[in-house]
């Protein structure tokens, strides 16, 4: 990379990290390819990113963003994971360090809040936004479908009435 692609690199990724709600840093040493191939699946599925990057380049974008006080975690290899969800992003980098041991989670935050590894554990176990709305929506809607129900009885005792005088 030159001085110009790095430049550019660093800004897009800062307004990348800068827009996202949550920041993961993860340890990947000893993952091999088709290891981190699959956890960027399911970071993705997640509707997250994954990212690997140069320490100093990740230094830099994180520089001007709320996320600035982790820089202190980007030592040998490291990853960035970010997303709008927080508890997506969680809980898939938590559940790929479950079954690889090789993953390790250093740090994170919310905002300008740093998060400790119990709070990120904490946070994968925490459903999803996506999951949230579902639940939401079977709230709402069971009473409404209660109500319908409650409306349909007496036409229904009506036409049972009139079938048996028949």
């Amino acid at each position: 990379m030159n001085r110009a692609e790095k430049k550019e690199f660093v800004e897009n990724f800062q307004v990348s990290i800068s827009s996202a709600k949550v920041l993961l840093v993860t340890h990947y040493k000893g993952l091999s390819v088709s290891e981190i191939s699959e956890l960027r699946r399911s970071v993705k599925e997640q509707s997250a990113n994954f990212r690997v990057t140069k320490n100093t380049l990740a230094k830099r974008a994180l520089k001007d963003t709320c996320y600035k006080n982790l820089d202190k975690f980007f030592s040998g290899p490291t990853a960035i994971t970010y997303s709008n969800d927080p508890a997506s992003a969680a809980k898939a980098v938590f559940n790929f360090s479950k079954d690889n041991e090789n993953l390790k989670i250093i740090g994170g935050a919310i905002g300008d809040k740093e998060l400790t590894i119990d709070e990120i554990k904490t946070l994968a176990n925490l459903p999803s936004l996506h999951e949230l709305r579902a639940q939401l929506v079977g709230i709402v809607s069971s009473p409404l479908r209660n109500i319908v129900t409650l409306l349909n009885k007496p036409s229904q005792s009506i036409a049972t009435i009139m079938s048996k005088k028949n």
